[in-house]
């Protein structure tokens, strides 16, 4: 039988044989602070979208759903498309290449949506921003696993990925104050080159990571650690790799989608909720949700990794799993109910337990990934999660909020039912999804322990 058909629990624990001494601390947190930034910029690109729904949409003359697309179909569909072979680039070569040189291009491509002058246009740079951010995570959680030590893992891995909920609430905060300043300095006159105030928030959010390219490029490349780190896997071998582990990897994949399709149903659609349902402008939202999301996005993330840690120190091989399905179940119920409130101040109160508690179960999907995968199979496998992830989540989920509200109730303002049954639905799902594949995963971590 060959190696790609069987398992491999030794090159599943890369690091049960290898003696050298990790990286300075010092050095790993400050990669782990650039891919933060990193993970900022990405962010900053697509909020400023989302607080923009309503000047695209009378730009271009679009619905609901058409707006839908350009984050669901145009970002997502080529953020899947572009992860897996990003994904294996990182596997074979230099990750601060493969992430500096797409950093640079998504940046470009952020700063073409403002340059737009139709629907097509804005589409195809929708388009380019998914494809070069596909290689932010997969790069990211791949460095990190060669810079920190397994039983540090989880926390080092949540402060990355709490990145993203800081991202989103300081772009929300910053792009609804921006977008305000634009509209009220050059209402009358204009805009230089005849650019609207959605098209010059863009150019600008786009900017900061044209400087942050360069620092990804040049930092020093960790060695990759424990056997099979010094040879890049083959394609059957990859496959051979995911084919041992499936019934858990199928069953965490599908769980995780659930994550990501009430994140992004709440990070697209929560500016237009406000705005429809409560009078809000994108500057109150952007205060308000962009709060919460700093607070509390942050907060749930790194609660996440710390109990995970101490949980698997305790001798719970399957704690990153335990504590995204409970905390996430939670969530289902907050966020469900948040947008069914009378009054927005109520529905921002139970906005902030859902937001802390959906984000707990991200950075426990990328440490639990990285526990039971070789060294050159972690890029690829995480790209592969990346783009299930995405297609069902960023994919689906904000598309068919759009398309309920479009069809299947009568008004505008229905957009809060069509956001509490896609939560109300995914939250039990997912811890469904998860608890099944407790058993699977625990032998998987089980073996490595044993190795």
């Amino acid at each position: 039988m060959t190696m790609a058909l069987m398992p491999q629990p030794d090159i599943a624990a890369p690091d049960a044989t290898d003696q050298r001494p990790w990286p300075n601390p010092r050095r790993a947190w400050t990669v782990a602070l650039l891919l933060s930034l990193a993970s900022i910029a990405s962010q900053f690109d697509r909020v400023v979208l989302n607080l923009t729904v309503e000047p695209v949409k009378a730009e271009f003359g679009l619905d609901d759903t058409s707006f839908a697309l350009l984050q669901g179909v145009a970002f997502g569909i080529f953020y899947t498309l572009g992860a897996v072979p990003l994904g294996r680039l990182a596997d074979r070569y230099e990750r601060r290449i493969v992430l500096g040189i797409s950093l640079f291009f998504f940046s470009i491509a952020s700063m073409a949506s403002g340059l737009s002058r139709n629907f097509s246009q804005l589409f195809l740079s929708r388009v380019a921003v998914g494809c070069g951010e596909a290689s932010v995570t997969p790069s990211g959680l791949s460095l990190l696993s060669d810079l920190f030590p397994p039983e540090k893992l989880g926390r080092a891995v949540s402060v990355f990925f709490l990145s993203a909920p800081f991202g989103i609430g300081l772009a929300f905060m910053a792009g609804g104050k921006l977008l305000q300043s634009l509209t009220e300095r050059w209402h009358g006159t204009g805009l230089p080159f005849g650019l609207e105030p959605w098209q010059a928030a863009f150019l600008i959010v786009g900017a900061p990571g044209l400087l942050l390219a360069p620092l990804l490029l040049f930092m020093k490349e960790p060695e990759r650690r424990g056997p099979g780190g010094t040879t890049p896997l083959t394609i059957a071998e990859v496959l051979g790799v995911i084919r041992a582990r499936r019934r858990a990897l199928t069953l965490m994949f599908a769980g995780f989608s659930m994550v990501t399709v009430v994140n992004f149903a709440y990070n697209v659609w929560t500016p237009a909720l406000f705005a429809r349902v409560y009078g809000w402008t994108p500057a109150q939202v952007g205060i308000g949700f962009g709060l919460i999301m700093m607070i509390c996005g942050t907060g749930g993330t790194y609660f996440a990794g710390w109990l995970s840690d101490r949980l698997t120190r305790a001798g719970h091989v399957d704690a990153h799993l335990r504590v995204a399905a409970f905390g996430f179940l939670a969530c289902g119920i907050f966020g469900t109910l948040a947008p069914l409130m009378p009054n927005a101040w109520v529905a921002l109160a139970l906005i902030a337990p859902a937001m802390f508690l959906s984000c707990m179960p991200v950075p426990c999907a990328g440490t639990a990934l990285q526990l039971i995968l070789p060294n050159r199979a972690r890029g690829q496998v995480t790209a592969l999660y990346i783009m299930v992830i995405s297609l069902v989540g960023i994919g689906i989920g904000p598309v068919v909020i759009g398309f309920m509200t479009d069809h299947l109730f009568t008004a505008p303002t229905d957009i809060r039912y069509s956001l509490a049954i896609v939560v109300g639905c995914a939250a039990p799902i997912m811890c469904g999804l998860l608890l099944l594949a407790l058993k699977p995963y625990r032998a998987l971590r089980l073996a490595r322990l044993e190795s």
